[in-house]
């Protein structure tokens, strides 16, 4: 044995020190482990700091072609502080070190986009955050006088490091001086600058909501999801508006409650819930590649979950739901995508392809996600709950 031992360190000291082998061992290595490798050495922290190593990481990682999440952040629309979510771990235990890195006091996720996050500070202005590498950088709004005149904006993200280590913010906003007329401006990271008022277009008071707040990033594109027969998507290479039908095959004699509006893998997806008695089920839609028309997937009980889970208590009063979200994601190891539901404070998930439910994780004891104790009465879901998908990587801001 001690006469390898010169052998070995000869062979590490050649691997140590031969910068292009040791890039292609590093490429292969989870993104965790490289955040606390940068301490080996000079040239270690070097090699995994430069930018072009980090996007080429993310590239490595990828399954035909998408990025899988490893974790889901939960976040309620009114009774959540705006700087706390949940943690769903979709492939092992991940702690996001949420924004204890920034020094805005309160900050709100608008967006999550292939590993960052678009969110918004009670600075009035904007942060583009890496939560893997805690790094963020502050974007404010363009010094535009018509901003002084504005009655709303919406503000969406475009990022895909597969195609570009490139990021672009849209904000759309309406002024009290022209009603019903929308402007587009373009923030690009490229650049470092904002284009103003690229495209214009007009909503009629009287047209269907269109849910410019929630923009799902898919495809190159930016889609809003619409209440009418018809809603927007921005194509960001284009720097065009285009037209999506909306309509959906009617499935229920009933009114719709939410439509939940999400994508996996390229493909957008519409959950719907029902205004019945009792809801307990929801519609599952697909949009089809040629985004001529939304063709209906399944119809998906939740009060099947609790044959499986016999702990459930779904907690359903009349007319409202007997849960608390839904979400569409990418299975990793399957093409078909999988349901997440929170419901009882549970975290559970159905498998189209086998039809199965399963339990994704349990948040734990006390007022949870899906189970808000209010008076006397119990497992309420009056919240609407979003899930933004966490993606670890190094991606460069």
């Amino acid at each position: 044995m001690g006469m390898k031992t010169p052998m070995i360190n000869s062979a590490a000291e050649k691997i140590a020190y031969n910068q292009d082998l040791l890039t292609q061992i590093l490429l292969r290595l989870p993104t965790k482990s490289l955040i606390k490798f940068k301490s080996v050495s000079k040239l270690w922290r070097f090699i995994i700091s430069d930018p072009d190593f980090c996007l080429s990481h993310t590239r490595h990682h990828h399954r035909n072609g998408f990025l899988s999440p490893t974790a889901l952040l939960l976040k309620g629309d009114r009774f959540c502080p705006p700087s706390e979510f949940s943690i769903v771990p979709l492939k092992h235990y991940s702690k996001v070190p949420f924004f204890h890195y920034i020094p805005d006091s309160h900050v709100k996720i608008l967006q999550s986009c292939n590993g960052l996050l678009l969110c918004e500070s009670y600075r009035q202005s904007y942060l583009i955050c890496n939560p893997t590498t805690k790094k963020f950088r502050r974007i404010y709004c363009p010094s535009n006088s018509a901003y002084n005149f504005i009655s709303k904006s919406f503000v969406s993200f475009a990022f895909d490091p597969l195609t570009s280590p490139d990021y672009k913010i849209i904000c759309i906003w309406e002024s009290y001086r022209e009603p019903c007329k929308f402007n587009l401006d373009l923030y690009s990271s490229k650049t470092g600058s904002w284009d103003l008022c690229i495209v214009s277009f007009e909503v009629d008071e009287d047209e269907q909501e269109i849910e410019l707040n929630n923009g799902v990033f898919c495809n190159g594109r930016i889609h809003w999801c619409g209440y009418g027969e018809e809603s927007l998507y921005f194509d960001v290479e284009k720097e065009c508006l285009e037209t999506m039908p909306m309509a959906l095959p009617s499935r229920m004699d009933a009114p719709e409650t939410c439509r939940y509006f999400s994508e996996s893998r390229g493909v957008l997806y519409v959950a719907v819930t029902y205004c019945i008695a009792v809801c307990l089920e929801f519609d599952v839609f697909e949009m089809a590649r040629d985004y001529s028309e939304w063709n209906w997937k399944k119809r998906v009980n939740v009060g099947d979950a609790v044959k499986a889970f016999p702990e459930l208590e779904l907690g359903c009063i009349e007319y409202y739901p007997g849960f608390s979200g839904v979400y569409i994601i990418g299975s990793e190891k399957q093409e078909e995508p999988m349901v997440v539901v929170w419901a009882d404070g549970k975290i559970i998930s159905f498998d189209f392809r086998q039809g199965a439910w399963k339990m994704l994780y349990d948040l734990g004891p006390g007022i949870k996600i899906g189970s808000l104790y209010l008076g006397d009465d119990d497992h309420l879901h009056y919240e609407r709950f979003h899930a933004y998908q966490y993606f670890e990587n190094l991606s460069c801001l």
